[in-house]
């Protein structure tokens, strides 16, 4: 089976984005996008992820210093929506 994020993975990202895995629904993705899109450029939500044990972890890359507002936003949005770890990478 093709991997159908290849072309996706093939993208560079910014050089100063902070890429963050969060273990959340498929459904829930819709929401956190509609939620960082309405701001002023804080994070953007990719359809992208990868599985680990049975769950599912999408990719958020997050602007330059805006880390805890972010971690502020997914758990505020953790009162509507599943919400589980978040992990930043380094």
């Amino acid at each position: 089976m093709a991997d159908r994020f290849a072309p996706l993975r093939a993208l560079t990202p910014p050089a100063d984005a902070r890429e963050a895995w969060v273990d959340t629904d498929p459904e829930a993705i819709h929401f956190l996008d509609a939620i960082f899109a309405t701001g002023e450029g804080l994070a953007n939500v990719r359809r992208e992820y990868r599985e680990e044990g049975g769950r599912r972890l999408f990719k958020l890359y997050i602007a330059p210093g805006g880390e805890e507002e972010a971690l502020r936003t997914l758990r505020r949005a953790g009162r509507y929506v599943r919400i589980g770890e978040v992990r930043l990478e380094p």
